[in-house]
């Protein structure tokens, strides 16, 4: 198993933080940055061989990861057009590595260490992080589960009574990664660059089944000031490296 994490994009919500570093490389607790708690929780888990999707301030994580992570093995992609593309992007340029099964993340994740222990350790393939009891928020991915209680839908302006709060931190098995990249292509040769990769997953949905990990286990994503207050506030109660 391989693990892929999106960190290329400008961060602009998180200036002027963000003029001098990517947001991966803010530090939350304890001189713990965000991508410490991604790396530390994957290696932890046995997930040893990383690809990282980079752009903004790419020097800076490739220097700080390779520094500081020796036993593990990185493969470094980079977006040169990272301001004027999104996600979709940057994972089409990463096609040639994702041919594993995957545990797949974007790098402004943070969560406690059940959670990557419950998705690596799940009997299921094909899982994304669910939170069945969180407030709906505007900003965030949200998922809609079809009848057959697979997800059938993911992104940002998703609407719907059945809507969940989820974040996108997936576990996808080899053939299921095949099937989304191949979707991703088809957009990308339609000049379909500045979009989520979810946008390609929907028209796909129901040839890989993903199935919502439902937990409330804690995990968010860093996208501004309030939510990297937020982070710091829970780590100052909390350990987030400790079951």
């Amino acid at each position: 198993m391989i693990a892929f994490i999106l960190a290329a994009g400008s961060c602009t919500r998180l200036e002027p933080y963000t003029l001098s570093k990517h947001k991966c490389l803010l530090e939350v607790f304890d001189n713990k940055k965000v991508i410490d708690i991604e790396l530390i929780n994957l290696r932890d888990n046995g997930v040893k061989d990383v690809i990282i999707a980079v752009g903004h301030f790419k020097e800076k994580i490739e220097t700080y990861v390779k520094s500081n992570y020796p036993d593990m093995n990185f493969i470094f992609v980079n977006n040169e057009k990272y301001a004027s593309t999104n996600c979709i992007y940057s994972m089409w340029l990463c096609r040639e590595h994702l041919n594993e099964d995957t545990i797949f993340l974007t790098g402004d994740l943070i969560f406690e260490s059940k959670v990557m222990k419950d998705m690596v350790n799940s009997k299921f393939n094909n899982i994304m992080y669910v939170n069945p009891e969180a407030q709906i928020n505007k900003n965030n991915f949200k998922v809609i589960i079809g009848n057959n209680d697979f997800i059938k839908e993911i992104g940002v302006n998703v609407f719907d009574e059945n809507a969940r709060i989820a974040y996108p931190l997936y576990k996808l098995s080899k053939s299921s990664m095949k099937i989304w990249m191949k979707e991703i292509d088809n957009y990308i040769q339609q000049d379909k660059t500045n979009l989520y990769a979810e946008d390609a997953f929907n028209n796909i949905s129901d040839k890989i089944n993903l199935m919502p990990m439902y937990t409330t286990d804690f995990c968010m994503e860093i996208d501004d000031h309030k939510d990297l207050l937020e982070a710091k506030k829970y780590y100052k109660k909390n350990d987030p490296l400790l079951d």
